[in-house]
């Protein structure tokens, strides 16, 4: 089920560039575990390989360190 703040992060994403991008670039918004949640979420309803869930944790991981 996507909660609230869970739909608002994916009208974040919405509408521009493709899906696995998209996910990178909200890592800003601080919300790793929502990302993560979501592109679970995603790769379920879409194929296993819509969102690259290793990746994006590698990102979320160089992000946080860049603080």
């Amino acid at each position: 089920m996507i909660s609230e703040e869970m739909y608002e992060l994916m009208l974040h994403m919405i509408g521009y560039g493709q899906l696995d991008r998209n996910f990178t670039d909200a890592i800003h918004l601080e919300k790793p575990d929502l990302l993560l949640e979501l592109a679970q979420i995603c790769n379920k309803q879409w194929g296993s390989n819509s969102v690259n869930i290793e990746l994006l944790k590698k990102n979320i991981e160089m992000y946080s360190g860049d603080e």
